[in-house]
């Protein structure tokens, strides 16, 4: 019974922590971005208490400024659907890998805006307008997640399938959540306690995190082409589309 129950086992089951990153590039790559920029969005773990410290504010004030971090985050993921439907799509032919030339520009752009967004909070100690400004630039950037999670399931490995893609996607999301927390409450404590560590060193830590995601990216955009088929379509659809126009 227990040989019979073992061999039912996915592949996708048999993840552990072990076998999260054993994986060829480009998802190798995508698996350690993920973690990155898991890692660097827990920061949010200490955003009220900073808040509260670098402006003077009580904890109740806060709160209702950083709800505006939730709106502007809705709106963004209301917007990245309509801009990539009328502004990237027709410029990205879907022959020529375009869907996954999109999820890569998306994916760099919010990464850079996330790191501009942090270095300012890093900086807004006691300004409120460059507090304000920033935390919107940081939150803006929140389409980066899923769009690299769809390039990873583009290019997966031979015998990998999407559920074993995902299952290590969400195991990276757990690792992510078990440390990330606690890694930057210690940051804070040490930058609050000590004499010479301005208050916003987390935030900068954090951004030199986005800019390895960048770096990271680059990497997948250099190293990515699209199979030698589509490019093929893609050049077929390119020049049916100018002969039309």
């Amino acid at each position: 019974m227990a040989c019979a129950y073992i061999a039912d086992i996915t592949p996708a089951e048999r993840f552990s922590l072990l076998t999260l990153f054993a994986s060829a590039n480009p998802t190798f790559t995508v698996i350690l971005v993920l973690l990155i920029n898991g890692l660097a969005t827990r920061i949010g773990t200490i955003l009220p208490q900073y808040t509260s410290l670098a402006l003077g504010w009580p904890l109740a004030t806060v709160n209702r400024l950083l709800a505006l971090k939730a709106l502007v985050s809705a709106a963004s993921l209301f917007a990245l659907p309509f801009m990539r439907r009328h502004f990237l799509e027709p410029r990205f032919p879907e022959g020529s890998g375009g869907a996954v030339a999109i999820d890569l520009l998306i994916t760099q752009t919010s990464l850079v805006v996330n790191t501009i967004g942090i270095v300012g909070l890093g900086f807004s100690s006691g300004g409120v307008t460059l507090f304000v400004v920033s935390l919107c630039v940081f939150t803006s950037g929140a389409g980066l997640a899923d769009s690299l999670i769809s390039f990873g399931t583009h290019t997966l490995d031979k015998g990998e399938t999407v559920a074993d893609f995902y299952v290590r996607t969400g195991l990276v999301n757990a690792v992510a959540a078990l440390i990330g927390g606690p890694i930057w409450s210690v940051a804070m404590s040490y930058a609050i306690k000590s004499e010479w560590v301005p208050l916003g060193t987390p935030f900068w830590i954090c951004a030199g995190l986005f800019g390895m995601g960048c770096a990271g990216v680059a990497t997948l955009r250099g190293s990515w082409h699209p199979p030698s088929g589509l490019r093929r379509l893609g050049k077929t659809l390119q020049s049916k589309h100018f002969v039309e126009s």
